[in-house]
Order: C-alpha cells, then sequence, then structure tokens
C-alpha cells in the first residue's frame, strides 16, 4: 500500500484515543486504519476510541460496509476495545445507519457522528 493513501494522527487522552484520518477511503486504507488504530489503544489500555474520517475521501457502498465490518472488525472483538465513535461528514440521518446497524448486530459498541460534541458525548469522555 502507497503511504501517501492516508494519513493518522493519534493523541493519547487520559480515557480514550483521538485519531484523525485523512487520504483516500478504500477497503485496504481503512482496514489499515482500523488495524493501526485498534493495536495503538490495546498498547496504550484504552478502551474507548474517538477516529474521524471527514478528511477521507470516497464513499462505501452497501457491500463493501457489510465486507468491511464482517471480514476486518470479527477479529477484533472482545480484543480490549469496548467503544468507538466515528465522526464522518457523509452520516445518515437515519437512525438505523447501516454501517452501525451491522456493527452492532455482530457485537460492536459502534455510533457514527456528525459532530465531534455529542460523539463524546456518547463515549462519556
Amino acid at each position: 500500500m502507497d503511504p501517501q493513501e492516508f494519513q493518522l494522527s493519534m493523541e493519547v487522552k487520559a480515557n480514550h484515543l483521538l485519531v484523525r484520518a485523512s487520504g483516500v477511503r478504500s477497503q485496504d486504507t481503512v482496514k489499515a486504519i482500523v488495524l493501526e488504530v485498534f493495536n495503538t489503544a490495546l498498547a496504550n489500555h484504552l478502551q474507548k476510541v474517538l477516529i474521524d474520517v471527514r478528511e477521507l475521501n470516497g464513499i462505501f457502498g452497501i457491500m463493501e460496509i457489510y465486507h468491511l465490518v464482517t471480514d476486518v472488525l470479527r477479529d477484533l472483538r472482545d480484543k480490549g476495545v469496548k467503544q468507538v465513535a466515528v465522526i464522518d461528514i457523509r452520516r445518515s440521518a437515519t437512525p438505523g445507519w447501516f454501517l452501525e446497524t451491522v456493527a452492532q448486530n455482530r457485537g460492536f459498541n459502534f455510533r457514527v457522528f456528525a459532530e465531534d460534541e455529542t460523539a463524546l458525548k456518547w463515549l462519556g469522555v
């Protein structure tokens, strides 16, 4: 994978990991981002993660979302990260947004938000 496809900045806070991602939104880049974020959270004994992906370009379709959650995240469930909030400008106004539904149906405490304040409140940080 080309290192220019995405960039991450991670900041360890007292009770969560704050991540900002930019670059190209693809199956490969999102998989790499997820693995790096989970490993950093676990290395720092953090159970809560806030990921801002508003600077990731591109949109996933329903099948891409389904495969991402089922193929990439399945090995990360129950490994120490208990709660993940994602901030994305592509947030659907529909409460049962597909990504959240697929993730939650597979045992992840996962939500997508359009703004920082709501995400932080949901995380309880």
